[in-house]
């Protein structure tokens, strides 16, 4: 019998681990990888690792060179060809050698579309000049990197700001370069909340990065030799020798879509569990690919290498005869910020509201390990919940202390459909290295339990300077020490500590709202509740309270 024939149309993550699993599920069929690349395996999320000298080598992102594929896995490797069409009733792909232009048909039995993503470079005027870059592959991080060691590079300029752009900020202020983050919105990191987004955005301004908000780029101005020198925006004029534009991707579907492919209503390939496109014998993985979010249901398109990698590896055993699903996603990453930590897992409160959920959330600073142990230090937690069934909904947590642990656990928690009380139970594990006797992920499910459960009542930061700029007629109530609040304060507060609230709390007017606020929101929730009990109706506690303040502070 002839073996089968197998072609897989893109590599990096999701094309070599389809083919690597294909090769270990059936070691007789015969594999063909299509590339546009002279790489098929490289770690693009480490670029830029390699640009800030974190990482010397390009070389160490080189997971896999094509001859490790030609003669350990007997694949055979196209570099720098691409493919041009697809015919699904011939069962052919029409490529081209890119070096020689010459042409070639493949047939195949099952086909595998990695095509992936690539940067969406919008139309500004002038957007072809030189030192104008992307960050999408070893090359234009090698590009980057020989720039900047140039030592010509004084003012650069980010557009965007997700990952790519952070990662990217820090790169450049290692260097020594003034660097600007320019954002259409009032916050970076659009997926997140904003009580969660302006905290990373404050510390990235401690670091030296200058970030422009609700602003954008119109045109960009060249010297003699071609090379951007200066950058015209809405608002301004800003210098720059420099120009990353890190603003948004999109899922190759172009090749699909001339197949007949079916795309899906987020813009990227629709297929099934099993990965399959609604043609048959033709599959699709990776970040072309739009999959299931398992908390609404809906399709989403979050392209991830952690996705990417589980897509291979299902598809690879599908399309060799086996029976793998890959249910969906939860939207799990994690990204360094200068000494931070930044993740988030499921859905931020803007997200589970857009899709229906009724929320609570809190906000819960802690310490990551023991507060007496050496080096420990804060994180943030936010937990969104379902209001009615305390369903647990998702987390964004923060900080420089550990937090990929705690977001993994929400994770976790969300792949089991955990509520917040079942959170609160969890038994994770415990020594004053490593944590506290109550994790900071229990603790702030406690927290989040009495809120949900009617025993506290809270509100968050930005609701508060809301209050404080419409004017709102409240008490806003400082509960810390004496030298606490002296060193620095929220504008326009009373200041009474937890100590004497007992004894002066006939000072307050019953008839107002009272906030109360402390250092990480502790005392805070202590007072509210001493109010509470003592008859004041209208009281409620500033989540986070200073650690999560983003706004200016009184000293």
């Amino acid at each position: 019998m002839e073996p089968k024939r197998i072609v897989i149309i893109g590599a990096v993550a999701s094309g070599t681990k389809t083919a690597a699993k294909a090769r270990r599920e059936d070691p007789y069929t015969k594999i063909t990888l299509i590339t546009e690349e002279a790489e098929i395996s490289y770690a693009s999320c480490g670029t830029p690792y390699f640009i800030s000298n974190i990482i010397n080598d390009s070389r160490s992102l080189i997971v896999r060179e094509p001859d490790y594929f030609r003669k350990m896995l007997n694949v055979d490797v196209l570099t720098e060809h691409r493919a041009e069409s697809i015919d699904p009733k011939t069962k052919t792909v029409e490529i081209r050698n890119l070096k020689t232009n010459q042409s070639l048909t493949l047939t195949y039995d099952r086909l595998v579309l990695a095509v992936g993503a690539s940067s969406n470079i919008p139309e500004f005027k002038g957007v072809q000049y030189g030192h104008i870059f992307t960050l999408h592959n070893i090359p234009s991080a090698i590009q980057i990197k020989s720039l900047i060691r140039q030592k010509r590079i004084k003012n650069a300029l980010i557009v965007g700001g997700g990952f790519i752009a952070l990662e990217m900020a820090e790169s450049l202020i290692t260097y020594g370069i003034n660097t600007s983050l320019l954002i259409r919105r009032d916050q970076i990191l659009s997926d997140f909340d904003k009580d969660i987004a302006l905290l990373v955005q404050n510390y990235i301004k401690t670091k030296g990065v200058q970030i422009l908000e609700e602003d954008e780029v119109r045109e960009f101005k060249a010297d003699a030799d071609g090379n951007v020198v200066t950058v015209i925006t809405k608002k301004q004029t800003i210098p720059a020798e420099f120009v990353l534009l890190a603003t948004s991707i999109r899922p190759n579907v172009q090749l699909a879509k001339k197949a007949g492919i079916e795309i899906g209503q987020t813009g990227a390939i629709h297929v099934n569990e099993k990965l399959e496109t609604n043609i048959s014998d033709i599959y699709a993985v990776g970040d072309c690919v739009e999959t299931t979010h398992l908390l609404t249901g809906k399709p989403v398109w979050i392209p991830l290498a952690t996705t990417s990698n589980k897509h291979g590896r299902v598809a690879g055993i599908n399309i060799t005869g086996g029976n793998d699903t890959f249910p969906g996603i939860m939207g799990t990453f994690v990204v360094k910020v200068f000494d931070w930590t930044v993740a988030k897992t499921g859905l931020s409160e803007k997200e589970a509201i857009k899709n229906g959920f009724e929320t609570e959330t809190i906000i819960v600073p802690s310490n990551d390990k023991a507060h007496y142990y050496p080096g420990s230090k804060r994180i943030v937690i936010m937990l969104i919940a379902e209001k009615r069934s305390g369903l647990l909904l998702g987390a964004e947590i923060i900080g420089d202390g550990v937090v990929d642990k705690r977001i993994d656990v929400v994770a976790s928690a969300l792949a089991g459909r955990a509520t917040v009380e079942q959170l609160s139970k969890y038994d994770l594990s415990y020594a004053p290295p490593y944590s506290s006797p109550m994790d900071p992920v229990i603790t702030a499910a406690n927290v989040l339990r009495n809120k949900l459960d009617g025993k506290t009542y809270s509100i968050s930061p930005i609701e508060t300077k809301e209050k404080l700029d419409r004017k709102d007629d409240f008490i806003l109530l400082d509960v810390r020490t004496k030298p606490e609040h002296d060193r620095g304060r929220i504008e326009g507060c009373l200041h009474i500590p937890l100590n004497e609230l007992r004894s002066k709390m006939n000072q307050l007017d019953k008839s107002k709202e009272i906030v109360t606020y402390c250092g990480v929101g502790l005392r805070a929730s202590n007072a509210h509740r001493i109010l509470k009990n003592a008859g004041f109706e209208y009281t409620k506690f500033m989540e986070g309270s200073m650690a999560a303040w983003p706004y200016k502070i009184e000293r």
